[in-house]
């Protein structure tokens, strides 16, 4: 019962609770941290990253020691205990500069939540119009109050958290731990840059002090925003992880927003909306929106102290005016952000250099010196949930209908004039809108594929347009045309058909095979030795003469080592290559002209060594230990023997593989990937020199597998 009055009284009062405070500061600190800040320190201390969260994290929390002291000592609002403190003057001078900051804040959170909605929601819309509606939205929010905003995030902040967790635990399957290797190679100056990019998207705690005067138990102000800093310090390490594990240092330095391309890699490519990762972008919404209240709620509070030091007072729906008239500075400031790109560097540049140490430093200097009807909330909480939620469906302005758009599932790239003319430059096929959000398979003729400068170009421009699926897969063939002269003998659309030949494979994992999104990675990262599908025309066997078709099959496959093509290997090479790298659920292997044996539940461990070759001379191992379980399908073998011998075998069936592949320069462990994690002597020696690797090393398996008895 005293909970309920004390509820009553905490809404008529705009007062909030530490556990609102708590999710009002989550919300600020991961709507720009989790878009900007896993870039800006890939790109300053890389893998070193994750412990520039951690220093930030630690940093951040002394800070809030130093508020709570603060605090203790202020009996009044903090802009009033500003002027107590400095004088008048410079009371007056410290309001200046907090009302700067908060609208410049306020513009770029407005700029970033209008780009990130045109990039990847409702493309073909003015920028004015959707900035001017996220602006009336928050004019709507602003007649709430903090306490009616408070309340609708907390209400939200389950919803959104958890798919955001789902979304990063299923990420995790697709993690490649050998990236986050080596460490300890940023030097003290890229970590403390990249710290003081984390301290910049912490630096919003010390709107603690602001928030002072609104919270009903200020006791508990500092220990929410404390739990605020650990949690969403938890979101940012596993996120940071995350996505150094699927795009590489490199690669995702050079990305605008790593976890938003990362929703659409991770998430099934479908539906009827811009991607099924649109389902995530309420993430963002919220809190950037939040992000974008809170600056003009802040902004408001002190313009209406300066009316109310001047003798005027606001009352009823005269208190809205000073919101509206900052709301449309805003808007203003943010027309000027995408208009001008100097002029948004120089205020990012502001912001960054001058005003995350404004607001940092102005309570440490101070340390040293010293409403509504509670029916209208919940109409008010309805109507906002129900439009943030609705723009989840939004397509633009200009939306068509599904009968005038046209789906495609293969896209076929001949050459560089093809890919320019025919396809970046239409938007529709016939009298119908191209939507590529239901594309299988990019499929690229040889020729074409194997010019490295072409390739590039092609790259870098399917990546800008953002119109083609991360998750598309890649493969090769001869002829475009030829293959399309099938589809009439399949059963299905080509590019299903080819999707269903990558899927349907027996005993490989589906992510054994190249996606748009791994070479996207790689025109980066220069890691990883990939195998594209090389697709050509087969008969298909069924019995009678009269009843065999002529089909696509995979006949061979196209290296694509470090970012560039390596030549054909045969589908044996491949699938050894699958098995060695624990993409394969189980591997049949000819070890004898009758002898053909079965391995299920294999696995394969890469270790870089050397040892003492002929003539003394060292050599560069690559050692692969293969332990598992293998039956024979075929043959016999004496019982007395069959344990050394099979493994014998194929020892000797896979250092042929191995060996021959080295041959063409191609190392089918992959092994360079994972020098960083394994062997960093080697990292230092061939990270420079990527071309000797191969040339350098010997691959040898030795297989200890468990045969079953007959």
């Amino acid at each position: 019962m005293l909970e309920e009055i004390g509820g009553s009284m905490f809404s008529e009062n705009n007062q909030i609770s530490g556990r609102q405070v708590f999710r009002l500061l989550t919300y600020d600190f991961l709507g720009m941290g989790t878009l900007l800040l896993p870039t800006m320190l890939a790109d300053t201390a890389g893998r070193d990253g994750i412990f520039c969260i951690l220093a930030g994290i630690l940093s951040t929390f002394l800070y809030l020691k130093l508020l709570r002291y603060l605090l203790k000592g202020m009996k009044t609002s903090y802009p009033d205990f500003l002027k107590q403190k400095c004088g008048k003057v410079c009371g007056y001078v410290l309001w200046g500069g907090y009302f700067l900051y908060f609208i410049l804040m306020a513009s770029y959170t407005a700029y970033l939540f209008s780009t990130l909605m045109l990039n990847g929601l409702v493309e073909n819309v003015s920028f004015y119009l959707v900035l001017m509606l996220i602006l009336l939205l928050a004019f709507y929010g602003m007649a709430g109050g903090i306490e009616g905003r408070a309340r609708v995030y907390e209400i939200l902040f389950w919803f959104l958290m958890i798919p955001l967790f789902l979304m990063l635990f299923a990420a995790c399957r697709e993690v490649k731990p050998a990236y986050w290797s080596p460490v300890f190679m940023a030097d003290g100056k890229e970590v403390l840059s990249g710290s003081y990019y984390v301290l910049f998207c912490y630096s919003m705690v010390s709107i603690v002090l602001f928030l002072k005067e609104y919270v009903a138990d200020r006791r508990k102000c500092v220990g929410a925003a404390e739990k605020a800093v650990w949690f969403s310090g938890g979101v940012f390490a596993v996120l940071y992880l995350i996505l150094i594990g699927l795009f590489g240092v490199e690669a995702l330095a050079q990305m605008k927003f790593p976890a938003v391309t990362m929703m659409s890699r991770v998430q099934v490519t479908g539906g009827f909306l811009k991607r099924t990762d649109a389902f995530m972008f309420s993430i963002w919404f919220f809190t950037l929106y939040a992000m974008l209240n809170s600056m003009v709620f802040y902004s408001g509070n002190l313009a209406a102290k300066v009316i109310r030091d001047c003798g005027g007072y606001l009352e009823g729906k005269k208190r809205m005016l000073p919101y509206l008239i900052l709301l449309l500075l805003v808007y203003g400031v943010t027309v000027l952000f995408y208009r001008n790109q100097q002029f948004l560097d120089c205020v990012t540049f502001l912001l960054w250099k001058i005003g995350t140490p404004f607001v940092v430093g102005v309570p440490v200097l101070l340390c040293l010196t010293g409403e509504r009807k509670k029916h209208k909330k919940k109409v008010r909480v309805l109507v906002l949930v129900c439009f943030l939620f609705g723009c989840l469906f939004l397509q633009g302005c200009n939306v068509a209908e599904l009968e005038d758009k046209a789906f495609p599932v293969l896209l076929n790239i001949r050459d560089q004039d093809d890919f320019q003319n025919v396809w970046l430059n239409h938007e529709y096929a016939g009298n119908k809108e191209v939507d590529y959000n239901h594309l299988k398979v990019v499929l690229i003729e040889r020729s074409f594929l194997e010019k490295e400068a072409e390739v590039e170009d092609m790259l870098s421009m399917l990546e800008q347009e953002k119109e083609v699926p991360w998750n598309a897969y890649v493969m090769t063939t001869e002829s475009c045309d030829r293959l399309a002269q099938t589809e009439g003998k399949l059963d299905t659309l080509l590019g299903n058909y080819l999707e269903e030949l990558l899927e349907n494979t027996s005993g490989i994992d589906q992510k054994a095979y190249p996606t748009l999104g791994m070479l996207y990675e790689e025109r980066a990262n220069h890691l990883e030795t990939l195998y594209i599908p090389f697709v050509d025309i087969e008969v298909e066997q069924s019995g009678t003469v009269q009843d065999d078709t002529e089909k696509p099959q995979i006949t061979a496959y196209e290296v694509w080592k470090r970012g560039r093509a390596a030549g054909l290997v045969d589908t044996d090479t491949a699938r050894a290559a699958f098995f060695t790298q624990n993409f394969a659920d189980d591997y049949t292997l000819q070890l004898a002209p009758e002898l053909y044996v079965k391995v299920d539940a294999a696995s394969c461990r890469v270790k870089e060594t050397e040892k003492i070759g002929v003539g003394g001379l060292t050599e560069q191992i690559v050692a692969v230990t293969v332990t598992g379980e293998g039956e024979i399908l075929s043959g016999t073998v004496s019982a007395s023997e069959k344990e050394q011998l099979l493994n014998t075998r194929m020892e000797d069936y896979l250092n042929a593989i191995a060996a021959h592949a080295l041959e063409k320069e191609i190392d089918i462990t992959n092994s360079y990937r994972n020098l960083g994690a394994d062997n960093r002597t080697w990292y230092f020696k061939y990270q420079n020199t990527p071309a000797a690797y191969e040339k350098d090393i010997k691959i040898q398996y030795l297989v200890k597998i468990n045969w079953k008895s007959e």
